[in-house]
């Protein structure tokens, strides 16, 4: 079986830096037969699509998340709306056919963050560093596959009957 190597691209504009007392989280985008935000830090690392990130904006519970990226040591004190936005980096946007997200570093009164926003359906939620690092160890990202239930995002009542 022949093995087909792609160049990873790393735009130098698409790159966020948080740090905390424990450490440094890196968001970068990543081009290479699509677009995927990758998310590290000293040890681990995890790369998702467009419709991932839209998947993570739809989220309003801290619970739900725990669900995926399990219970954290010390809560994220970085609340899940809200923040100024950092002036000083530009956005990154990740896109594919199906989703279209914007990633930005903002600012809290409890720390740094990231905002995932959907614009197309108006959906956000902040990851301070303490859920990205947590996030970094999801070694199936089969998981986050819960939150699309229905065709359109986890409503209580589907709007189209079986398929």
């Amino acid at each position: 079986m022949s093995r087909q190597y792609s160049s990873v691209h790393r735009p130098a504009d698409a790159n966020l830096t948080l740090t905390d007392e424990h450490g440094t989280i890196r968001v970068q985008k990543l081009v290479s037969q699509g677009e995927r935000l990758e998310i590290s830090d000293e040890h681990d690392e995890i790369k998702l699509d467009s419709l991932l990130l839209e998947g993570l904006s739809w989220q309003r519970e801290r619970g739900v998340l725990a669900d995926v990226i399990g219970d954290l040591d010390e809560p994220d004190p970085v609340p899940l709306t809200g923040g100024d936005p950092d002036d000083s980096v530009d956005e990154v946007s990740i896109s594919n056919e199906y989703s279209h997200t914007t990633v930005r570093k903002i600012h809290t009164a409890a720390g740094e963050a990231i905002q995932i926003e959907t614009p197309a359906r108006g959906t956000s939620i902040n990851l301070g560093v303490r859920s990205l690092r947590a996030l970094t160890t999801v070694s199936d990202t089969y998981v986050f596959s819960e939150w699309f239930r229905t065709p359109f995002g986890p409503e209580d009542d589907p709007v189209e009957g079986p398929l």
